[in-house]
């Protein structure tokens, strides 16, 4: 098989280049009939695959309007972006920019910040590219007032896009999903086909994403609908990429790569090149799920020679990660980790955080599989702290959504105070002109003044009391796991800080329970992430029937949960944990008409550790517990595992694990011994 890589991207090559030599035929007779803004949007759409017959096309169209000028200067500029040239596109958005500035078109400004949004998205910088993309968005938005034909709804369809990618990248789905519901919505109004089509298949693939099954195949089958009428194969292929995605979200891992191979075999015969590279893309990440890694590093590599050629960044960072799991599953462990580090510091770099995170997941997950147990943990660590940011820029910009929302209330409210004193002001003025002939007239209006200020002075300290009462209830709303209603994270770090600062405990007493739900993904896999949210508030249910009404239960992220049971001994912390073990095996879970059987791993510990009497931060004692949750999920999971000081004599078969914090350093290794539980 290594023999006949090169002669397979060879014939690929050749076969490119074909296409390319072919592509002015292709675009001869297309369009010819259409309007001038028809014309130009199918050159640039054209020109994803093939730049150089595009632009040539284009260069012959003339335009005699400043808009028409505008609408020829933005189709190079997005053509040379999309062919990764960056110096020409922006050249092109210079040309835009001039052009604003000499004739006042409206357009023709937002028209320069598309094009150098498409460059650096073409380069990877998602978060460069929606900062430009979003101010662009309003000026559409603003010329269109909800009519697309009477503006250009295709600029504002792209710009759309923009931002539901850059959603994507950062892990913000609903709002990804929101956006595709936007641009469908705008597609449609304009009698739009392949731009509506296109927008839910995308959605399609978010809503599988967030486990709503329904709706995806909704979506999806509405999608085919509509593109069937264009008559559009390449649009065919990439509707059925997005079904691939349902698919596999579903489960259905072998029909999800048929989907693509049928649509791989589309996109060659449109001699649609970057497509077939989206469609390697995918292709070789299905292989990869079906342990199948020789065809998986095969596409992964064809897929990569197409990107690279086109500078698409984007697309090469995706392939790059295929490739490195395809190697890790032939056993070219070494060189699956390089591919692993270029990729991290590509993400690190786009701020695309979301898919650092998915990398580190599918990477720590293929090393264990490979039995390279200490590298899979070392990434399954790294993982959980990039999610955590995930979730804490998530959480920041929802808070910073309510408090914008909330300032905007009130500055309504103070200009409705504002006018209604200008008016108070204005009926006194007008008053005094009365003042001379009727003086019983002026105490009625001022004792009327004196009136409406008190009923303003108690509206506005209502005002304040509801907004204090408003900003009380959001702070113990983001103190509470939205799902399971437990406490979160923020509510913890507040009961230590508040415990650490009152003197009471500089370091902590009692004991740490970190619950892990064994097998928690294959569960979202196989039955969707609404069964798996169903568990994960039916797991939390159980936890706290298991505790006292005093210990403290925190979702502490996924479906790891915290218990923090102050003053409870070694010997009570065994029995707490064998009981939850029973609470949660004993009786199967059912979720959205299913039953599952549930079983859980625990790492506990009782400080300080037994005669010892050393002592330990929180913070300590936490990663304490947490090396303790990864031994017993290596030993089989369904089981618990404690801390106790060791023996001079450790018997044979358990593990020592060093406690390594400067901050605690135990004379002698803690040895995790299982106290309960069985497989």
């Amino acid at each position: 098989m290594k023999a006949g890589r090169p002669l397979l991207l060879g014939l690929i090559s050749v076969m490119q280049a074909c296409v390319a030599q072919a592509a002015p035929a292709i675009l001869q007779d297309r369009y010819v009939a259409g309007s001038f803004e028809d014309r130009v949007d199918l050159l640039v759409r054209d020109g994803y695959d093939h730049p150089d017959s595009a632009l040539a096309r284009l260069q012959a169209l003339t335009g005699g309007t400043p808009a028409a000028q505008r609408m020829l200067l933005q189709a190079r500029g997005m053509v040379e972006a999309q062919a990764g040239r960056a110096a020409d596109a922006g050249e092109h958005a210079e040309q835009l920019a001039a052009l604003a500035a000499r004739t006042g078109d409206p357009l023709a400004a937002p028209a320069a910040a598309l094009v150098r949004a498409s460059v650096v998205e073409t380069a990877g910088q998602v978060d460069v590219a929606a900062a430009l993309a979003r101010p662009a968005l309003d000026a559409y938005q603003a010329q269109c007032r909800g009519a697309a034909h009477a503006c250009d709804y295709r600029s504002e369809w792209r710009a759309l896009t923009i931002l539901e990618r850059r959603a994507l990248a950062l892990g913000q789905d609903a709002l990804a999903r929101n956006l595709l519901d936007d641009s469908a919505a705008l597609a449609e109004r304009a009698g739009d086909d392949w731009r509506h089509a296109y927008s839910l298949g995308s959605e399609a693939g978010v809503l599988a994403m967030l486990g709503q099954r329904d709706a995806a195949e909704h979506a999806m089958a509405e999608a085919r609908r509509i593109g069937a009428g264009t008559g559009d194969p390449a649009l065919k292929a990439r509707l059925l990429s997005s079904q691939a995605y349902v698919l596999s979200a579903d489960g259905r891992r072998e029909s999800a790569a048929h989907a693509l191979e049928e649509g791989l075999a589309l996109a060659r015969r449109a001699h649609a090149v970057r497509l077939e590279a989206m469609l390697l893309t995918n292709l070789a990440d299905s292989y990869a799920k079906l342990q199948r890694s020789e065809p998986a590093l095969r596409a992964a590599e064809a897929g990569l020679e197409i990107a690279r050629r086109y500078n698409d960044q984007r697309t090469e960072r995706v392939l790059v990660n295929n490739a490195g799991l395809a190697k890790i599953g032939l056993g070219r462990i070494a060189e699956g980790k390089q591919d692993l580090a270029r990729l991290l510091e590509s993400w690190r770099s786009s701020g695309s955080m979301a898919n650092e995170a998915q990398t580190l997941r599918e990477f720590g997950e293929a090393l264990a599989a490979s039995g390279d147990a200490r590298g899979a943990l070392e990434l399954y660590h790294r993982e959980r702290a990039v999610t955590e940011e995930v979730v804490r820029r998530s959480r920041e910009a929802a808070l910073t959504d309510i408090r914008a929302r909330d300032d905007a209330y009130a500055r309504e409210r103070n200009i409705d105070l504002l006018n209604r004193d200008n008016a108070l002001k204005t009926a006194t003025l007008a008053n005094r002109t009365q003042l001379i002939r009727n003086w019983s007239s002026v105490v009625l209006v001022l004792a009327a003044s004196l009136a409406i200020a008190v009923i303003m002075l108690r509206h506005v300290r209502r005002i304040r009391r509801c907004l204090e009462a408003a900003e009380a209830r959001l702070r113990v709303q983001s103190e509470r796991d939205a799902l399971t209603n437990l406490a979160n994270r923020r509510h913890l770090h507040a009961v230590m800080e508040r415990a650490e600062s009152s003197g009471a405990a500089a370091r902590f007493e009692g004991t740490m329970l970190l619950v892990d739900v064994d097998h928690f993904k294959a569960i979202n896999d196989r039955h969707g992430h609404a069964v798996g949210d169903a568990v994960l508030v039916e797991f939390g249910r159980r936890l706290t029937g298991a505790v006292r009404a005093d210990d403290l239960v925190v979702r502490w992220g996924g479906e790891e949960f915290l218990i923090v049971a102050r003053g409870l001994s070694l010997a009570h912390a065994h029995e707490m944990a064998a009981r939850i073990l029973e609470q949660i095996s004993r009786h199967a879970f059912t979720a959205n008409d299913r039953t599952l059987h549930v079983t859980t791993s625990i790492g506990y510990g009782a400080f300080p550790i037994a005669a010892s009497r050393r002592t330990a931060s929180w913070q300590q004692g936490l990663n304490l517990v947490d090396k303790a949750l990864y031994t017993a999920k290596s030993g089989g999971r369904n089981r618990a595992m404690g801390l106790v000081l060791p023996s001079d004599d450790v018997p044979p078969g358990r593990e020592r694990i060093a406690a390594a914090d400067d901050a605690f350093q135990l004379t002698r290794p803690v040895d995790l011994l299982q106290t309960c539980g069985s497989v």
